[in-house]
């Protein structure tokens, strides 16, 4: 897949995570956490990251993701294991 302009990829990440939390009715910020503000057990984090990998089509080791915490760190991380 080809490099993903940052606000798609955010957008994307948005929309996805209201599929798998459609409970959640706020707004989704790039400091929002993802477990504490969001509410993502760790069920779900495991469902972002699948939905995440099967978009972009990116390999990721689950250790690779351990420090991602919020919103805006989905979207750096992302943006590191892209290619191109």
């Amino acid at each position: 897949m080809s490099q993903v302009n940052p606000k798609t990829m955010r957008s994307d990440i948005d929309a996805i995570i209201r599929r798998i939390r459609p409970e959640f009715k706020g707004e989704i910020h790039d400091a929002d956490r993802l477990r504490d503000d969001i509410g993502l057990d760790s069920l779900n984090a495991m469902e972002l990251l699948s939905a995440i990998t099967e978009k972009y089509e990116v390999d990721v080791d689950i250790e690779e993701v351990q420090d991602v915490k919020t919103v805006g760190d989905v979207v750096a991380f992302l943006q590191k294991v892209m290619p191109g």
